[in-house]
């Protein structure tokens, strides 16, 4: 360390004592003529030289930072490293079905929570970013200053020649014998440090961008240390001659340009190019499914193929797929150099304050990451479109996803006063104690549709009494860490207004009314809190011990402007405000808020079965989002696919579940799926993606429904669970999984066509005539025959 100071210091030195000297080359002619000459006369360098100096010592000063910062980056590259894996490790809410996922204590010992975990990473990597630009930076000025070193280099040579015209007045030849033998004691002692600063090699590190490169010595000091002997001239100029022999100087510019080829040939290697991975199974003109940056014989090597069956699998919770899935992987054993950026075009129909674009990596070992997307807006072969574009250190399959948006946080020993970026009505107030060392939390928020709970009320009359609710709020803090003091949290929780009371109580039966007494409808402590009797109430309720409950000693105020107000004393997972028009049961309100849950995670789906026009027996089965079934099904029939049959009644359904297809009387698929189930198909529905199945149809008997015009058939629709799933290699199967009841079925019809009926031949012999039966008469009676008076065959 005392060694790297004391060099630091050294070309410091040098630095200043050059850009002192170029100085007084700077000054008005009269006075740089005085200054020249004197500083010739004390054995200082001309222009050239000071400039050669000077480039050598930035670039040499350079160097050594740049070796410093490379060795930061291999320390943050292995941190970077170990903290990607532990966070693959303790990714929990988003674990594969199969994988078991890790204990409660396991999260713990990990400072409570793996949200600290992730923060950590993305700092350390945003830190790794700049040290990339740092470097790259260093390399970038090591090649400006080698270009300068060489252009004075040739210029030194050209007024060194004898043959040139003119005598030039500089410091090289203009010193005498006596100031070339007795130099100076501060120059000896200057060029002898430049000459050992000089002689370090910054080739230690195998990935230093600037490997290999040393310092070019300035003309001056490789004369002074060749050369010898010096000859007078007559012209009172000493010119230093180079006893060097021509075919060594032959061989070592040989060797320098074979270096510098080979040294292009690396940077060639190592030069990124962004290039657009076709499907691995498609042809040469098969869109591009994805981009890459790296280096060109990385690229080459990289592989990318659509794997849409294992969408069912990608998806989690609140998540939405927003891309196809893509596997992307190399066919061979190059080693890849990490980190490596990928854009995959994705297409978002809804976005929101409350959501946020994530990509999902899942490497071979099946371990998930989540990446922040570095931008979603990029411009590829000429086209400009939504892209995620993310730095990964693993490749495996790869998919879009639109989640809650997160927001990380960290309370400090001084409290915290937060407005979430999502919705700035939220408030957390956090007190000054309230953790006894600085956390990191997270929070999340699901917004409740009034469209959702009003349909929650309609299907069952006990939660009549429901107006209105907060959106959900999903806050974690570390478990291992108590509250101190209260957590004040502000939620808006909207009024409902006098005429939609006034409907509600009108369409309200009378049964509804006296089922329930206010005796019994009370919820129990003061969990609500009401002005009047029988007026509007406020129920908290917090997600504690895998339940919902009341919290039934925590009190809920009306604020201004639609907000409510409660303080906590200890911390829970999730949140939800409940505005009641009178007093409910604990247990109802519990139930109500789990199936609210359930609703916002699910869509009201319709299930279509269209024929194209032109070939009856070419169907296409689609999952529609009741919301946009409209428009879906004008872009079917612009496609040339019309019913019958009708659209089925609204399926609820979450994302990434799938529909087992399975046909049954006259009519099957004319293309098995699998060996196993012939007439079995699946379809996954997504929110944002297309869910279409295409499909050809064929009658099993021909001769059959020979009383109809049209060959019959069923279309049963069965949901299957995600617990059924396996992952497979390129699709998820179901796996023991006993059917229930179809959730709809669907008639189908196919169009006899024109048959050919096949009749016997009818033969007929017409009577011959009079003269004929007359001669056959007397030819028979002759024999002793009888006559034959008429023949006909039919």
């Amino acid at each position: 360390m005392v060694d790297s100071l004391s060099r630091d210091h050294e070309l410091l030195r040098l630095l200043e004592k050059a850009v002192e000297e170029l100085k007084g080359l700077l000054q008005p002619e009269e006075e740089r003529e005085a200054a020249e000459h004197k500083r010739l006369s004390n054995g200082c360098r001309d222009s050239a030289g000071l400039h050669t100096t000077l480039f050598q010592v930035l670039k040499t000063f350079g160097e050594l930072q740049c070796k410093r910062v490379c060795e930061l980056r291999e320390i943050l590259c292995s941190t970077a490293n170990t903290l990607t894996e532990q966070r693959m490790c303790l990714n929990l809410a988003h674990t594969l079905p199969d994988a078991e996922p890790p204990t409660t204590a396991d999260v713990d010992a990990s400072y409570g929570s793996h949200f600290f975990q992730d923060h950590m990473t993305d700092v350390i990597l945003h830190v790794l970013e700049d040290v990339h630009a740092i470097i790259n930076q260093f390399s970038v000025m090591s090649r400006r200053l080698d270009a300068g070193i060489a252009f004075l280099s040739e210029v030194s040579e050209e007024t060194d020649d004898p043959t040139t015209s003119g005598p030039l007045k500089t410091a090289k030849n203009m010193k005498t014998e006596s100031s070339s033998t007795t130099k100076p004691l501060e120059q000896f002692h200057e060029e002898h440090s430049l000459a050992n600063i000089q002689s370090i090699r910054l080739t230690d590190d195998p990935t230093d961008p600037v490997k290999g490169c040393t310092v070019v010595k300035d003309d001056r000091n490789r004369r002074d240390e060749i050369s010898h002997t010096r000859t007078e001239s007559a012209d009172e100029n000493i010119v230093e001659s180079l006893n060097v022999n021509d075919e060594v100087d032959e061989e070592k510019e040989g060797e320098e340009r074979e270096k510098s080829k080979g040294e292009e040939g690396e940077k060639l290697k190592q030069t990124l190019v962004t290039v657009g991975l076709a499907d691995r199974g498609g042809s040469s003109k098969s869109p591009k499914l994805c981009y890459m940056m790296a280096s060109a014989d990385v690229v080459s090597v990289m592989s990318c193929e659509v794997v849409d069956g294992l969408s069912s699998l990608m998806v989690s919770g609140s998540e939405e797929l927003l891309s196809a899935v893509l596997r992307i992987q190399t066919y061979s054993h190059v080693k890849c150099p990490f980190p490596l950026t990928v854009a995959v075009p994705f297409q978002a129909n809804y976005r929101g304050n409350y959501r946020e674009i994530i990509v999902k990596v899942v490497d071979p070992g099946q371990r998930v990451s989540y990446v922040t997307p570095l931008s979603t807006e990029g411009f590829f072969e000429g086209q400009r479109g939504s892209f995620a574009v993310v730095r990964v250190y693993t490749l495996g399959v790869f998919a879009v996803l639109s989640r809650l948006r997160t927001e990380s946080f960290t309370v400090s020993k001084a409290g915290l006063s937060l407005k979430l970026s999502v919705d700035s009505r939220i408030c957390l107030d956090y007190l000054p104690g309230s953790f006894i060392t600085p956390v990191v939390a997270q929070v999340m928020v699901q917004p409740v549709d009034a469209f959702i709970l009003s349909s929650l009320k309609s299907k069952n009359d006990s939660y009549r009494e429901a107006l209105t609710s907060t959106p959900l709020l999903y806050l974690s803090h570390p478990s291992s860490l108590k509250l101190r003091r209260p957590l004040t949290i502000s939620l808006p929780c909207p009024p409902i207004c006098d005429k939609r009371k006034a409907a509600e109580d009108a369409d309200r039966p009378a049964l509804a009314s006296n089922a329930f007494s206010p005796k019994l409808m009370r919820v129990d402590g003061a969990s609500v809190k009401t002005h009047k009797c029988c007026k509007e109430q406020l129920a908290l309720l917090g997600w504690m011990e895998n339940h919902w409950k009341v919290l039934d000693k925590v009190s809920v105020k009306n604020l201004q402007n639609s907000l409510v107000c409660f303080e906590l004393t200890e911390s829970y997972e999730r949140l939800i405000v409940l505005r009641l028009q009178s007093s409910v049961k604990s247990s109802c309100l519990a139930l109500l808020v789990e199936e609210l849950e359930e609703a916002v995670k699910s869509f009201s789906v319709t299930v279509v079965l269209h024929h194209k026009h032109l070939d009856p027996r070419s169907v296409v089965v689609e999952t529609l989002s009741s919301r946009d079934a409209s428009w879906a099904m004008c872009e079917l029939q612009d496609q040339g696919y019309c019913g019958p049959p009708e659209s089925s009644s609204e399926l609820s359904m979450r994302e990434g579940e799938q529909l087992l297809v399975r046909l049954s009387g006259n009519i099957t698929c004319a293309e098995s799926i699998s060996k196993e189930q012939t007439d079995s198909l699946i379809i996954t529905f997504h929110n944002q993606r297309r869910n279409r199945l295409y499909l050809t149809l064929k009658e099993v008997d021909t001769f059959g429904n020979h009383s109809s015009l049209h060959y019959k058939g069923v279309a049963s629709f069965f949901k299957v669970s995600k617990d059924h799933l396996v992952w497979s290699d390129d699709r998820a199967y179901v796996k023991d999984c006993l059917l229930e009841e179809p959730v709809c079925r669907l008639p189908i019809t196919l169009p006899k066509g024109a048959r050919t009926v096949f009749q016997p031949v009818r033969i007929k012999l017409m009577q011959p005539s009079q003269t004929v039966l007359q001669s056959r008469s007397r030819r028979l009676a002759n024999t002793g025959r009888p006559s034959v008076r008429n023949c006909r065959c039919e």
